[in-house]
């Protein structure tokens, strides 16, 4: 054989020793807790994933991932997290306080990262919003500050209401810590806000009967109330009370006003924490992020069912009107 027809034929060989050869990239491992049920936040869990893949992620070739629901009871949460905990994720992905403290309680290694909570520094999930000084990271939505300016709104909208409700569950600390600086605010102007407990339809549907019986003028909804937001929607246009919310889901379901962070923002910045953790990087450094973009809309429809006149300067500002 001559020579060069024999390097031809050697280099032949050769290439799928060398594609076997090829190093194969180490699966990672990540998992996700979600509060909510499959569908509630379908949309926003999909940005986090697109973002992973633009990052270099692929779930079945280098990532695994992990995923639990609770459907809405929070009672589940403890258990959830030991099963997901059980698998040795390199990080897991969480929503609200409640579900972030029950893996807290589990584990001070493994790293978990927010896409969203009410007060972390607050409810002592972490040390401070630029040091967390833990293993918890990620994005805090500092719902203390989003309900105050929904309060702005709905009294602008409402010039005469001086006592409104906060809809949630009081078993929740991010909801405790947004009653407790709702209320030092509007002791400041003269008004009042008083929690009403609810955490499940039962608690909602009562929740409603009192604040009627006491004659509120309006409601804040708790954002952990997305889970019901059918029930809430429903029961704020029977009772006819005006009610602001945080989710732009309120809104399509027939809310009268939403405000609140862009949601999908959280859900990138989550992915790229993880990123970056599965990189090497230490969650108590990394600080936790708060959003800096943030969505108003106002349904005219409950607006007129209402009776109520919404100012131009509100409709100005806002992302989405439905006429």
């Amino acid at each position: 054989m001559k020579r060069r027809d024999f390097m031809a034929v050697t280099g032949t060989m050769l290439v799928p020793a060398l594609v076997y050869a090829q190093p194969v990239a180490p699966m990672r491992r990540i998992a996700i807790l979600d509060p909510g049920d499959r569908a509630l936040r379908a949309d926003q869990w999909q940005v986090l994933e697109s973002r992973l893949r633009e990052l270099g992620y692929a779930e079945g070739r280098n990532l695994a991932i992990d995923r639990r629901w609770a459907d809405g009871v929070d009672a589940r949460l403890p258990q959830l997290a030991q099963e997901l905990l059980a698998g040795k994720p390199e990080a897991v992905l969480v929503m609200t306080t409640p579900a972030t403290q029950a893996l807290m309680r589990l584990t001070d290694k493994i790293p978990i990262v927010m896409t969203g909570t009410a007060d972390p520094v607050g409810t002592g999930l972490v040390a401070s919003l630029a040091r967390p000084g833990r293993n918890v990271t990620g994005v805090s939505v500092q719902l203390a500050d989003v309900a105050k300016k929904r309060l702005d709104l709905m009294r602008e909208m409402l010039p005469k209401a001086k006592r409104f409700g906060l809809l949630g569950p009081a078993a929740n600390a991010g909801v405790q810590s947004v009653l407790k600086q709702l209320q030092a605010t509007a002791g400041g102007q003269g008004l009042e806000v008083r929690l009403l407990d609810a955490a499940d339809p039962q608690g909602i549907a009562r929740a409603f009967d009192r604040l009627t019986a006491e004659s509120l003028d309006a409601v804040l909804v708790a954002q952990v109330l997305h889970q019901h937001q059918r029930q809430v929607v429903d029961l704020a246009a029977q009772h006819r009370i005006p009610a602001g919310y945080v989710d732009r889901d309120f809104l399509d379901a027939g809310g009268l006003l939403v405000f609140g962070p862009d949601r999908d923002g959280p859900y990138r910045h989550a992915a790229d924490y993880v990123h970056r953790i599965l990189q090497g990087a230490n969650p108590a450094e990394m600080p936790v992020i708060q959003p800096t973009e943030f969505w108003l809309g106002v349904n005219l429809q409950t607006a007129r069912a209402l009776k109520l006149s919404v100012p131009h300067s509100i409709l100005l500002r806002a992302n989405r009107v439905i006429e």
